[in-house]
């Protein structure tokens, strides 16, 4: 642990969570931006029950997801183990904002965000960073609901549907549709990567 507090990733992290968490995230985060893909619980390198505890944190903040689903793909259907065979996945958003982090110190959302949509949205990478840019005010414990989210689309007067930016964010791992909803009111809930709104910068 004691080289990891040197590390840019260190002084990224430091910026948003204690020092001990901070510390901790900066040794998951260098072990998982190894893997191609996923990563096993059992490839990192925390000691228990330390491992668990900053691996929960990862979910809770949406840095890593566990594999494994009860029966949809909304992270806030995951089901999380702290076993051996257990796999957790990095959403393409916060890959490339770690990735970033790790040479910088520091995190660049804008920066992030271009890079994971520069072959999923082409031109319209533009309108996808203002949407996100003019949601931040609405967005409540990282949860926007579907009209709201058309309302402000509409407001910015963007060139693209808002469900072409819904589709290519969610894709990417910038956000999430969630299990969470009312039928009645026919309402559709997304979830905001908390990440995205970590630099300050991005408003």
């Amino acid at each position: 642990m004691t080289e990891s507090q040197f590390s840019p990733l260190y002084r990224a992290l430091s910026g948003k969570f204690p020092d001990n968490e901070a510390k901790s995230l900066a040794v998951l985060m260098e072990s998982a931006l190894k893997m191609p893909e996923t990563i096993y619980y059992q490839e990192i390198p925390i000691e228990d029950p330390l491992k668990n505890d900053t691996l929960l944190l990862a979910f809770e903040e949406r840095i890593l997801i566990p594999v494994r689903s009860r029966q949809s793909p909304a992270w806030d259907d995951r089901v999380h183990g702290f076993i051996e065979g257990e796999m957790f996945f990095m959403p393409r958003f916060v890959r490339a904002l770690f990735e970033d982090a790790r040479q910088s110190g520091v995190f660049n959302s804008e920066t992030a965000v271009r890079r994971v949509l520069a072959h999923q949205s082409g031109e319209h990478v533009d309108d996808v960073i203002r949407f996100l840019k003019e949601m931040k005010p609405h967005v409540n414990a990282c949860m926007a609901e579907g009209g709201l989210m058309a309302a402000v689309a509409r407001g910015a007067g963007l060139g693209v549907a808002v469900n072409d930016i819904v589709d290519a964010c969610v894709i990417v791992g910038i956000m999430s549709p969630c299990t969470r909803g009312s039928s009645v009111q026919g309402l559709i809930w997304y979830e905001i990567n908390p990440c995205l709104y970590w630099d300050e910068r991005f408003a």
